[in-house]
């Protein structure tokens, strides 16, 4: 008895040649469709993970493209108070003393410097940790890039505390308050 079934039953005349052919693709179709749920797991795990990389490359590029736009504005922002800083005088005698970052910081200038500051003629730009004298106009086109490069100025800083006040003007303090 050698030889395989299949054999043997061609050579009886049980079977035809063509009926063992459509057994064997039968046979084959079998097994490649118990494949292929964990060939559609993989399938989908993969095109997960494409999917996953594709988002983390969008989030990448929208993170590297930020951060160029913000160098680019920081470049035209130094790049206009270079070009448009009034110089300090060598022989100052007047401290213009101001806010920035909540600390108390100074300057020294002469009076024609600061009747055009009170006039707004001027205005205080922080560059690189240094504080440049620009004109009003470009300090507006500072303003567009990065509005914390410039330094605001007291009027300013009392609007928005009267703004801050306004909204609690509806609350009246009772007259019988101690403390």
């Amino acid at each position: 008895m050698a030889g395989s079934l299949k054999d043997q039953l061609l050579k009886a005349g049980v079977a035809s040649k063509k009926q063992a052919k459509q057994v064997e693709l039968d046979q084959r179709k079998q097994k490649k469709q118990k494949k292929a749920p964990s060939d559609q797991a993989t399938a989908q795990h993969l095109e997960a993970a494409r999917l996953e990389k594709i988002e983390k490359d969008r989030l990448l590029n929208e993170q590297r493209k930020k951060e160029q736009d913000r160098k680019a504005a920081l470049a035209e922002i130094k790049q206009l108070a270079q070009q448009h800083q009034v110089r300090l005088p060598s022989q100052a005698d007047v401290r213009y003393n101001f806010i920035y970052d909540s600390k108390v910081k100074h300057i020294w200038i002469d009076s024609a410097l600061q009747k055009q500051l009170a006039l707004k003629q001027l205005t205080l730009v922080a560059v690189e940790a240094k504080f440049v004298l620009v004109p009003t106009e470009i300090a507006k086109r500072i303003i567009q890039r990065d509005p914390l490069a410039v330094v605001q100025d007291e009027e300013e800083r009392k609007k928005q505390i009267a703004a801050e006040e306004a909204e609690y003007a509806d609350y009246a303090i009772p007259d019988d308050l101690d403390w």
